[in-house]
């Protein structure tokens, strides 16, 4: 009985870091896509800006 306790809170421990890790992984890409929108939009600026020099 003492195993299967330890056991299922060994099991909840790593669903909880298997939903941290999710979490962070999200929020990184998050901030990629933020990243690769203005480097795009920059890009753009620099494109008009040179065609029309």
């Amino acid at each position: 009985m003492k195993l299967n306790v330890i056991l299922l809170i060994a099991i909840a421990g790593a669903a909880a870091y298997i939903f941290t890790l999710r979490r962070q992984l999200q929020a990184a890409q998050m901030r990629g896509d933020m990243y690769r929108d203005i480097s795009a939009r920059l890009d753009r600026r620099v494109a008009e800006l040179t065609t029309k020099a």
